[in-house]
Order: structure tokens, then sequence, then C-alpha cells
């Protein structure tokens, strides 16, 4: 797979531990490996110093939802297809307030009884109008269910879309953490094969015994393992969001997303809850299912209906109990249908029976769920600070390393770079976590993914400014990482 190394600085960085090992004696195939790949790295940077053409930048966060709403229609087809046959069981519901034309003929042959006729056939043919005018509210009961139907299976379809989306969200935080990954466990596997392979020499020498070189071989190959899953993992990732996007991602994944730098302002609980009542597409496709089947109860029943009619017609034959026109009205009554209407009103009732039980069970789960999601937003944001303070830890032990290296007191930078890289990559995917699950907050009150990628969203959905957030003190919590106030000492300990 083709790779694009737009900082080929920070590339040779992420190799200074292999590098520098070279200044080391061992083996001359190691070190004419290892030479091949900084030549390598070298040609590349002189190559694009001399084309001087910037390399295409990956798309962002927001652009790959705006590649999965343009290209990704087939993942939610599903849902357009049902709401196209609920727009058709609407417009069905509708035809019965329009008049219907039915046209009529009819030929026979015949032997008449009548002497006087000497007939041998006949032919008639007509039109027929029919315009309703009242059925005492049956039609528009039908009208009422299909409409809330049809906007059930609107807010379905961008429940589904959001869902696709979310999924291609996670998919491209995930798949900047994986190449991260992929640096780490390649380093990895060769700071441990570089030592297998050192002490299978000492071997010769007597310096190691064969239970030592076969224990640094087995980790060797865990490595190899680890390194072959990695790129597997990676290519994976790349194909899913390939699939979801329609776009090919086959080159390196570079500026990662590191976060936000503090924690985004979080409205009261309760009132996210009443929000998420309100708009919640789940709570709403419900909702509208349960209406809809309450309007086509109250809508069956045995009841008249009145309508105009008017006919024209034209006989082959003459006779005077045939009219060529006739207008009026008729009062058309069902008073027995052997209890057909009766059974679909008792199954309707039953459905929503069923509906209201589900909607009540289903709105408890709902509040539960927009405080998880609350809790979850907080959780995420201290994984992050977590995150941070291990690659800050990583970076100033490398740095450390660094310095024992030049001195010659550490033989070898390889464990701290693997340190460093898998740090970083922490970092990446505890923000990709982050704003995974702000997508999915903005996703529960019907919004947008990309929603969740704005600081101060909950509270333009509330109506409110971010100075209405609750006013609580908050103590420094824990080492105070990641706070504004982290490099400040606290007086009243500085004094004790």
């Amino acid at each position: 797979m083709k790779k694009m190394y737009p900082s080929i600085a920070t590339s040779r960085a992420r190799n200074n531990g292999l590098l520098l090992e070279m200044k080391k004696p061992f083996p001359q195939a190691i070190r004419a490996v290892l030479l091949i790949i900084a030549l390598h790295f070298v040609a590349g940077a002189s190559a694009q110093e001399t084309a001087k053409v910037p390399p295409t930048a990956p798309p962002t966060a927001a652009e790959i939802l705006a590649l999965i709403e343009a290209n990704g229609k087939m993942h939610f087809a599903d849902a357009s297809a049902d709401l196209a046959a609920a727009t058709a069981r609407l417009d069905a519901a509708r035809a019965g307030l329009f008049p219907r034309l039915t046209a009529t003929a009819e030929a026979k042959r015949l032997n008449s009884t009548l002497s006087s006729n000497t007939d041998s056939y006949d032919f008639q043919a007509g039109f027929e109008l029919i315009q309703p005018i009242y059925d005492f509210g049956q039609t528009y009961s039908r009208i009422d269910a299909a409409d809330l139907e049809r906007s059930a299976a609107d807010v379905a379809l961008i429940a589904a879309r959001n869902t696709v989306l979310v999924e291609g969200l996670a998919v491209f935080f995930e798949l900047h953490a994986s190449e991260l990954e992929v640096q780490f466990v390649d380093q990895r596997y060769a700071s441990d094969y570089v030592k297998w392979d050192r002490d299978k020499e000492r071997m010769g020498v007597g310096q190691r015994s064969p239970i030592e070189v076969a224990g640094r071989l087995a980790t060797a190959e865990k490595s190899r393992l680890d390194q072959r899953r990695a790129k597997s993992r990676n290519l994976i990732l790349r194909l899913r969001l390939g699939e979801l996007t329609g776009t090919v991602f086959d080159t390196e994944m570079y500026n990662p997303p590191k976060g936000p730098k503090k924690p985004p302002p979080t409205p009261e609980v309760a009132d996210l809850q009443k929000l998420a009542e309100v708009r919640n597409p789940d709570i709403l496709v419900l909702r509208k299912n349960l209406e809809a089947v309450r309007a086509r109860r109250q809508g069956t029943g045995s009841r008249p209906r009145l309508e105009a009619f008017g006919e024209v017609n034209k006989y082959q034959r003459d006779s005077r109990l045939r009219d060529e026109w006739a207008a009026g009205a008729r009062l058309v009554w069902p008073m027995f249908d052997g209890g057909l209407k009766s059974a679909e009103r008792a199954r309707l009732a039953a459905e929503e029976g069923r509906l209201t039980a589900r909607y009540d069970r289903r709105l408890l789960a709902l509040r539960r769920r927009a405080h998880e999601l609350i809790l979850a937003q907080a959780d995420a944001w201290q994984q992050l600070v977590a995150a941070r303070a291990g690659f800050d830890f990583a970076k100033k032990s490398l740095l450390q390393r660094q310095r024992l290296y030049e001195t010659e007191r550490v033989t070898d930078l390889g464990p701290m770079m693997v340190l460093f890289t898998e740090a970083e990559a922490d970092v990446v995917r505890a923000a990709g976590a982050f704003f995974v699950e702000r997508a999915r907050l903005a996703v529960l009150f019907g919004e947008p993914p990309r929603r969740g990628l704005e600081d101060n969203f909950l509270f333009d959905l509330l109506g409110k400014k971010v100075d209405d957030a609750p006013k609580t003190f908050r103590p420094k919590g824990g080492s105070g990482f990641g706070q504004d106030d982290q490099d400040k000492v606290n007086i009243n300990i500085k004094n004790r």
C-alpha cells in the first residue's frame, strides 16, 4: 500500500532509536538493513523538497461526515425505502377525498323473446363519476394515520443516517490511532529483533544460553504477530471508511486530532432529559406510530357514507328502462359484515396497548440514556486527561533516555521510542472517544453527529447561553492535571 510521509523529519525522529543504534557494534547485515531504511527516508525527503508539491491533506472529521452523507446512501437505503412506502400509503389515503371515474362497456349476442324485437346483438357503454361527500370521519382518520406513519418513517430515516454517520466518525478516529499503533508495533518488533540477533551472536561465544536466546526469539515473533495484526486492522479500517465515504484511503493519516484543551460546558441533566423527551428520534417514531394506531382505530366501524354520482350511457337497443344520463346522491351503509370491523377494532386496540407499554418503557430508558451519555462524556474527558498525562511522561522519559544515550550510559532508545509512540496513540484514541461520545449525545437529541464537534451545541439546543451553566464551586480534582490552574500551587497546602 502506497504511503505518504508529509513530515519526513517527524518520521526520522520516530526512528531515532534504530538509527542511533547503528553507532553500536552489531552484525553487518543489520547495519546494512538500517542504512537502507535511513537512505530511503533521506531520499524521500530530498524528492519532496525538489518537487515542492504539498501532499494532499487527509479529510477532517467534518469532511468525513459530509462524504458519508453524499456517498453513503446505500447504507441507509432500507430506511429510505420505508419512507417511500409510507409516502405511497399517504397518497392512497388522500385518494379517498377525490372523485372516481369509471368507464364500462358491454357487448352481447342475444335472442329476444319478443317477436317485435329482431335485434340479435346489443352494445352499451357508459361513464360514472362518484364524488364522496361525507363518511363520518373514516377517510380523514386514514389520512391522519398515514400522515403520522410517514412522519415516523421520515424521523426513522434521520436516525438511520445518524447511526451510519456515528460509525463513520468512530472509524475515522480509530484509523488515526491505528496509524500510530502500526508505528509503535513496528518499532517494538525492530527492537526485539535486534536484541534477539545480538543474543544469538553472544550465544556463539558463550555469553548467552540457548534458553535465553529462545526467549528472545519468542518475544520477537510475538512482536511480529502484533505487527501483522495491527497492519491488518489498519487495512480493515481503511476499507470500511472507504465503503462509507466512497473514497479510497491509501495514504498516511497524519496530523491526528488531539481533542479539546478544556471540557465543554454541560447544562443541567434534568434540562437535557426533558429536551430528549421532545427531540429524541426513537421516541418520536414510537409516539407517531402510537398516534397513527389510535387514528386508525377511531376510523374503523360500520358507518354510512354519503356520495354524489353522475352517469352517462349509450345503448344500441332502445328501451324505456334505460337512461342516457342520470345524476343524484346516495347513502351507502354497510349494516352487517359478519364482525369484520369489530375484529379490526380489537386488533388495533391491542396494538395500541402494546405500543403504549413500549413507549413508557422507552421513555424511562431515554432518561437513563441521557444521563449515561453525560457521564460518558465526563469519563471520556478524564480518559483524554489521563492519556495526555501518560504522553507527557513518555515524552520526558524519552528526553531523559536521549541524554543518557548521549553519555553512553544506555545502549539504545528503542523501548522509549515505543513508549512515546504508544502514548501518542493513546491520546489520539482518547480524543476520538471523546468526540464520538459527543456525537452520540447530539444524535440523542435528533441532531446530526457533526453538531457534537461544536463546544456549545447543548446550550444552543436549549436556547440558553454558556453563562447559564450551573454556578457550582468545583475544587481542584485529583492532581489538577489538565485543568486551567494545573501549574498553580494551592496556598493553604504551601503554608503548611
